[in-house]
């Protein structure tokens, strides 16, 4: 049930049991939740069952500027956390993901965008960039383009000729900076806005 202070549910629609290593090597228990679409491909451990690498591959080819998935099971998160999505300016306006799309890495060359546009939840949904995307690549987006000063910053090892190297949020970057990676969500820029108000 949606709170009076947000459209998103307490508790996700479906369970989701979040894959690991452990309960998908070797077909286990693991069930992916968009399985004709996208998949989680984890990398096996040194030691540690838990110390793994994992990413999220696309099943099929995917065109330009295709939608990838709706957003369809998601709740709103009790607190913001790694593991959450921001979707507005307020405090509590963090969503999570209850299926494989946890796993999207980011990257400062992204090949997927999460549009969440205000107020319009029917249209919130993943999307591929304008190179579009090839089955059994990675999809990736770029962490600031929804968050806006993240939880847990951390030193990114994504590659690209254009990467940031610390990624702690939009909060952190030019708006030249977070335009000349893809897509920004309205809420991010909205809060750049009100930035810029507050350095005058």
């Amino acid at each position: 049930m949606p709170t009076a202070l947000s459209p998103l549910p307490l508790t996700s629609p479906s369970k989701w049991n979040k894959p690991t290593y452990t309960n998908t090597h070797g077909g286990k228990t693991y069930q992916p939740t968009h399985g004709d679409l996208f998949k989680v491909e984890f990398t096996p451990p040194s030691g540690d069952e838990e110390d793994y690498a994992s990413r999220l591959i696309a099943a099929r080819d995917f065109g330009p500027n295709e939608r990838i998935t709706k957003l369809t099971n998601i709740s709103l998160a009790p607190e913001k956390a790694y593991s959450s999505v921001q979707f507005g300016t307020g405090h509590r306006d963090h969503l999570e993901l209850n299926s494989d799309l946890l796993f999207m890495n980011h990257s400062c060359s992204p090949t997927a965008e999460i549009h969440l546009p205000h107020n319009q939840l029917d249209q919130w949904e993943v999307t591929t960039n304008s190179k579009g995307l090839k089955q059994g690549q990675a999809i990736t987006f770029f962490y600031p383009s929804t968050e806006w000063d993240m939880a847990q910053g951390f030193v990114c090892s994504c590659g690209s000729d254009n990467c940031l190297g610390k990624i702690n949020g939009a909060k952190h970057l030019s708006i030249s900076q977070l335009e000349s990676r893809g897509y920004v969500n309205e809420h991010i820029r909205r809060l750049k806005e009100s930035q810029r108000g507050d350095d005058q």
